[in-house]
Formats: C-alpha cells, sequence, structure tokens
C-alpha cells in the first residue's frame, strides 16, 4: 500500500515536470515557424469555372456550384489577375516546378517534346521548333529544395513532366512520396498494391468505354458516406497527411487531379443527373454530343459534374486539414498552420470532339466558356492564360480579393521558399516571393534584389497558336510567330485596363497597335531581348514548302556532303545560297519506341557545318537553321503523317551518323575517366573490362545489338565512380535506375 502511494506521488511529480515543459516548449506553445503548404493543381480549370469568380463578372448564380472554393475564397484571398505561365499542361507545370519561364527550362508544348523537329502535315509550310518535353537535368525542382528545408514532400496524381521513357518521376526530384516511372507509389503503409480501387492511377478521371454504360458501375469508385464515388487520388493523399501529421515535420503536398481535362465524362452519375435537372433536360440516353459548342454560356452537364467533382476533392483536403491534430502545435488542427494554394495549370477548353453517338458520329460539344476573356486553352488570348488562384491559410485576410497584381504560377516556387524560411541561394529561378503580396503588405511582387516586377512574358511557339507575348501594366502585346499558319495580325495591342485599373477590353476585341505605335515598338523590343536573353525558338520554315509562297525559300542550301570521321560528324552545303545561321545536333541514347533526342551545339565553318559525337549517341541529325529561319536537316525527316503510329525516327533514317562515332566518343571519355579515377586512387576493374570489350566491339562492322549495349556497360561503369566524367551531360540523361 505504501509502495503504491509512492508509486502514486511519483507519477503526479512527472505528469507536473511534463506538463510544465510541455507548455513552456516554444514548438508546442507557439505556431511552428514552418508552416505546412498544400497545393492543388486542377487541369485545365477556366477562370470562370469557380463560382465566386463567375459572380463578378456575371452578377448571377453560376451554373457550376463549387461551395469548397467558395470557402476557401472567404478565408482568404483570390487574385483575379493570375496568370498559367503557358496555354497548355505540360509547359505551364514545367514552369511551376523549375520557377522559370518555358524558353529558360525549354519545355513549349505537350507533344513532340524532345523530338526532331518535323511536320505535322506534309502541305505545312511551318514546323515547330526543337524543345525538350520534360524537366531537364541541371533544372531546378521544386520537391529539392523543400525538402532540403525540412518539409517532408509528396506528390500525387498528374506529373505530365517526364519524357517518352517515364523519366524523371517525382520520387526522382525531391518528392519522398510519390510513384516511379511505372506510376507505382512507394509507401506501402498507405498505398495497397493489390487493391485496385488504390492502384486506380488517375482516380475519377480513368475514362470508361462509354461515359454513360461504363462510368457509373466500376467497383472502383464505390459510393462513400456522401453518395460521392471514391477517388484514389484524394483517399492517398488524406492517408498520407495523416501518417506525416504523426511526425514532427512540416509537409509539403503537390496534389493534381487530372479533372477537368477532356475527354470530358463523370463517374458521379447523382450530380450529372443533378446538373441535366438544373438545364431543364432529361438525363441522357446517348453518350454523343450533349452541348451546342457555339452556344454562349455553361450548359455541358459532364462539364459540370466534373468542376463539381473537383471541388469536392478540394473539400474533402481541406476537412482533413480541419480534423487531425498537429503535433507540432498542441490543442490546433493542421489547418490553423497550414496554407493551402489552388490554382490551375491553363485557361479552360471551349469545346472538344471525343465521344461517338449512337450512330458512331463523333461532334464538337461545348465545354465551359471563360466569358469574358476571349478563347481558350491553348491560345495566348486572355482566355487560354487566366486562371483561378486562391490561398488561404495564416496571416491572411478573410475575403480578400486582390483585383491589381498580375501575378504567375511560377511565383509558387520562391513563395513556398518563403514561406520554408529559406533562401533562394544560388537557385536560378524567374518568379517572385508572393507573401508580402497575399498577406497585403505590398501591393506589387518583387525579385530576389528587391526590384518590382511590371511584366510577365509568355512564349508559346506551336503553329496555329503561336504567339509570343508581354503583358505590362494595362497593357498586352502579341507577336505572331507562326507564320503563315497562324491567320491572327502579326501584332496585336490590347488595353485590357484603364489607368485606374477598371476593366476595359478583357475580351481583347481591339487591336489598338496602330494607335500607339510608342509602346508597340517599346513593348516589342523588350519581348525580342526576352527571347534571346532565353534563346526562345520559333517555328521554321520549311525548305520543301510546295506552295512556293514563303520568301527565301528558294535561297535555302542543299546539304552536298554528310560524313563521320572518328567522333566528327559533319554536313557541307551548297554555295551561292542563304547562310546557316544557327546549327545545332540532335541525338539520341534510346533508340525505339520511347526515344528522346536531345541538343548540343554545332559549330558553322562557312558552308561546313559539324559537330562532336556525344559519348552514347546512336544515332544524330544536323539541324542548321538558315538566314530566312528555314530549317535544313543532314537527312531528310519524315513528316508525322508519313511516320506510322508508334515509328521511331531513329528507324527511318538512312544514315543518322549511327552507332560508332557515339562509341567512340565513349571510349574516349573512359579513357578520361581511368585516367582521373587512378589519380584519387579509385578502382578501375570494372571500367577497364568495359572498355576492353568496346576496343573489341569498335574494330567490328556497326551492329545495333553489340555497340549500345557496350556504351550501356561504360556508361554504368564510369557513373559507378565518384568522378567528374562521371557528371558528363550526356551520361545523365537518365536515372541509374534506367540502366
Amino acid at each position: 500500500m505504501i509502495a503504491t502511494k509512492n508509486n502514486m506521488n511519483k507519477t503526479i511529480r512527472f505528469l507536473f515536470l511534463f506538463v510544465t515543459v510541455l507548455c513552456a516548449s516554444p514548438t508546442l506553445a507557439e505556431r511552428p515557424s514552418q508552416p505546412n503548404i498544400v497545393h492543388i493543381l486542377v487541369d485545365d480549370l477556366g477562370w470562370q469555372d469557380v463560382a465566386c469568380y463567375y459572380r463578378d463578372q456575371h452578377d448571377e448564380e453560376p451554373f457550376y456550384e463549387t461551395p469548397h472554393l467558395d470557402r476557401i475564397a472567404e478565408r482568404g484571398i483570390r487574385f483575379t489577375q493570375a496568370y498559367s505561365p503557358a496555354m497548355t499542361c505540360a509547359p505551364s507545370r514545367a514552369a511551376y516546378l523549375t520557377g522559370q519561364w518555358t524558353p529558360h527550362n525549354g519545355v513549349y508544348h505537350v507533344n513532340m517534346g524532345c523530338q526532331v523537329p518535323r511536320l505535322r502535315r506534309e502541305s505545312n509550310s511551318m514546323l515547330d521548333p526543337y524543345y525538350v518535353g520534360r524537366l531537364m537535368p541541371g533544372k531546378p525542382v521544386i520537391g529539392m529544395p523543400m525538402k532540403k528545408a525540412g518539409y517532408t514532400t509528396a506528390h500525387v496524381g498528374k506529373w505530365h513532366v517526364a519524357g517518352a521513357s517515364g523519366y524523371p518521376a517525382p520520387i526522382q526530384v525531391g518528392f519522398d512520396f510519390s510513384f516511379d516511372h511505372e506510376n507505382h507509389y512507394n509507401d506501402p503503409e498507405i498505398y495497397n498494391e493489390k487493391d485496385p480501387k488504390q492502384t486506380n492511377f488517375p482516380g475519377l478521371f480513368a475514362q470508361p468505354r462509354n461515359r454513360l454504360k461504363d462510368a457509373f458501375n466500376d467497383p472502383r469508385y464505390p459510393l462513400l458516406e456522401d453518395d460521392r464515388p471514391y477517388d484514389s487520388m484524394t483517399d492517398l493523399s488524406q492517408r498520407w497527411i495523416e501518417k506525416v501529421a504523426l511526425g514532427d515535420k512540416p509537409f509539403f503536398l503537390n496534389l493534381c487531379p487530372n479533372l477537368v481535362h477532356g475527354p470530358v465524362m463523370t463517374r458521379d452519375r447523382k450530380r450529372l443527373a443533378h446538373y441535366c435537372e438544373k438545364l431543364g433536360i432529361p438525363f441522357p440516353t446517348d453518350q454523343g454530343s450533349i452541348s451546342d459548342p457555339d452556344k454562349a454560356g455553361q450548359h455541358n452537364p459532364y462539364y459540370a459534374s466534373m468542376v463539381d467533382s473537383v471541388d469536392w476533392i478540394i473539400g474533402q483536403i481541406v476537412h482533413t486539414l480541419q480534423t487531425t491534430d498537429d503535433p507540432r502545435w498542441r490543442g490546433h488542427k493542421l489547418i490553423d498552420n497550414t496554407y493551402v494554394f489552388i490554382t490551375s495549370d491553363n485557361g479552360g477548353a471551349q469545346k472538344l470532339r471525343n465521344w461517338r453517338n449512337a450512330s458512331g458520329k463523333t461532334e464538337y460539344e461545348k465545354v465551359t466558356d471563360n466569358s469574358p476573356l476571349r478563347a481558350g486553352k491553348a491560345w495566348a488570348y486572355e482566355g487560354g492564360c487566366r486562371i483561378p488562384f486562391l490561398v488561404m491559410g495564416p496571416d491572411i485576410k478573410a475575403a480578400s480579393v486582390n483585383t491589381q497584381t498580375p501575378i504567375n504560377l511560377i511565383d509558387l516556387f520562391p513563395t513556398f521558399l518563403a514561406i520554408a524560411g529559406v533562401d533562394r541561394d544560388e537557385l536560378d529561378l524567374d518568379g517572385c516571393n508572393l507573401m508580402p503580396v497575399i498577406t497585403g503588405q505590398q501591393e506589387t511582387p518583387r525579385f530576389a534584389d528587391g526590384k518590382p516586377r511590371d511584366t510577365l512574358y509568355f512564349h508559346y511557339p506551336v503553329l496555329n497558336a503561336a504567339f509570343s507575348t508581354i503583358r505590362r501594366g494595362a497593357w498586352k502585346l502579341m507577336k505572331n510567330t507562326g507564320g503563315s499558319l497562324n491567320t491572327a495580325p502579326e501584332i496585336q495591342l490590347f488595353r485590357l485596363y484603364d489607368e485606374g485599373g477598371t476593366p476595359r477590353d478583357l475580351s481583347e476585341v481591339k487591336n489598338v497597335a496602330a494607335q500607339h505605335p510608342d509602346i508597340v515598338r517599346q513593348m516589342l523590343a523588350d519581348l525580342d531581348r526576352w527571347l534571346e536573353d532565353h534563346q526562345g525558338g520559333v517555328p521554321y520554315k520549311n525548305a520543301a514548302d510546295r506552295s512556293g509562297n514563303l520568301s527565301g525559300q528558294r535561297n535555302v542550301p542543299k546539304v552536298t556532303v554528310r560524313e563521320s570521321k572518328g567522333t566528327t560528324l559533319s554536313v557541307e552545303v551548297e554555295s551561292g545560297k542563304s547562310k546557316v545561321a544557327r546549327a545545332f545536333l540532335l541525338y539520341t541514347i534510346n533508340p525505339g519506341k520511347t526515344e528522346e533526342w536531345f541538343r548540343t551545339k554545332a559549330q558553322i565553318h562557312g558552308g561546313r557545318i559539324e559537330a562532336k559525337a556525344p559519348p552514347g549517341m546512336t544515332h544524330g541529325v544536323l539541324c542548321l537553321i538558315d538566314e530566312n529561319n528555314f530549317l535544313i536537316t543532314s537527312e531528310p525527316i519524315p513528316s508525322m503523317q508519313k511516320l506510322r503510329l508508334g515509328q521511331s525516327v531513329s528507324e527511318v533514317l538512312k544514315d543518322g551518323f549511327a552507332y560508332r562515332p557515339g562509341l567512340e566518343s565513349m571510349i574516349e571519355l573512359t579513357h578520361e575517366a581511368i585516367a582521373e579515377a587512378r589519380v584519387q586512387a579509385l578502382s578501375t576493374e570494372e571500367l577497364e573490362q568495359a572498355l576492353l570489350a568496346a576496343q573489341t566491339t569498335i574494330k567490328q562492322a556497326v551492329d545495333a545489338d553489340s555497340y549500345p549495349e557496350r556504351m550501356r556497360e561504360l556508361r554504368k561503369a564510369i557513373r559507378s565512380l565518384e568522378i567528374s566524367s562521371a557528371r558528363h551531360q550526356a551520361l545523365n540523361w537518365f536515372p541509374r535506375d534506367s540502366e
């Protein structure tokens, strides 16, 4: 009995001391200095798709219902002049993840990145410039510095910034929890690879064969307590939040639903029926087009249901933050110390043609309406790049609306670093920290050096929608870079706002370039300077154009000699024609269905152009641009029409400087690597064995099997050593686990 009493007294004293320490601990009594960050990047969500935005412009109740997004706006701030960096998803996402403008990180468009430029159609007079299609080695990626700052990081959902081979995957660029190049998430505690519901990678966006017959009877979408269909992305994000909330580190979640991208469909039958009822139309019995593509307004019940589902997803994530205890701040929920950002990767799509009707016909249907903005996704007009942008979190005045400040998704990178309390260091970022603007301390974003930003730039050089754009103050100038394929005027100048910031021509219907030559001259000069600084590529002219109407076409020089000697690749062009103004080599190291082509420099010596084969190159194409912007390649490249679906460029090249130069270059690099390793007293046995095999192979006839195999062996052996040769760019396009 006495012993029990003494134990009780010890327990009481221990609890008293524990509570005293608990209350005195700054980590628990004060708000932690590193707030959590949740960023939800919705796919194709238009500026007018969020109810609170629609009400502002139309002074009426919207068709789409977004109560959760409206509540975020009520608790935080929304911006009405927010922009995506590009007009389609991949370049916009790459710009956000790197904090760099599109010509700075090299991603211009969704399709054909890291490919040899070629005609889309034989009749085209122009072809896309070379651009990359993925995050490139050496570029900053938001996951890395956030992880370095002490955050636990996650990416869930759409990525769309990997190459054809799936690299890099999120877990290879700083996200602790995410998926690999095969779309497998890497935490078995919260991801069950045997559960078909969880392994349904696109979640609610997974496409049925028929958007009526197959969309509502799929076992991967059981109805939840609120009669909503299960969504794997939402569930996985909630599981991850609840797990990391048990730890003592801040977290950063990058959630990217595939909704509301087309094809337009829904997994929520109940909400589809609801929106049909709102329209006063019967529930559809034919999966075909349901909305007149030329009718103004929002009237597609499928799309409305998709927007509704996105709003529900956001509500579920916020609910998890509201109901989960914050172990770093006792007595508080996660929401009390979390910033939630809601954005979109580009403007809303206006019309699509995806679903065959009962007669087998595919017709366009209306998707959304960005009015009063002009056009939509894929266009540089306001409807294609102005996006909803909402933030709630600590120190943000409730129900704030910023109507004056133009901002961009590239600003998120430096903003997240500022929230984390870390410097940008030497990161090569183009954006500004928005926190002073978000919290109302400043109206104008500022660069790291304190200078105010007054200009936004856009570069989207894709044929009939090819524009380079500058937005400054009330003015927006668009330069047509698409040549004859883009029917717009060469220069368009719009005055979007009056001096006081009142909207004037958001619909961009009045081109006032002729009335303001001085403004055009200054803005165009600044835009051209920006493009030159970032080497922004524009569409090339087709040297084989059949119309004969392209200026300078008769003077395009032809390739007269193509050869390779050792590691040197060269072509000679006929004299007396236009001069070659620029040149570069495109090469691949992974020929086949998922091949990617990378750019390296070439030298111009009058009519001779040459380049050195990068180590491991299997095929190469020298690209020459003459002084009239015509593209000449070292050998003819078939158009997309002529290449059968899935056929690689390397497969149709007659020469391609194939195999031997790349192996010879790899052997050269190996000798350098061996010498370097010996200086550092590193073992070179594996490297020397691979070298011996390569030297034997190079004496034999070129072989499409043995030559690439020797190059792979050498690449792997060099990269296994901690030497500078292992960091050669040509060796590091793919992660180590791809070997």
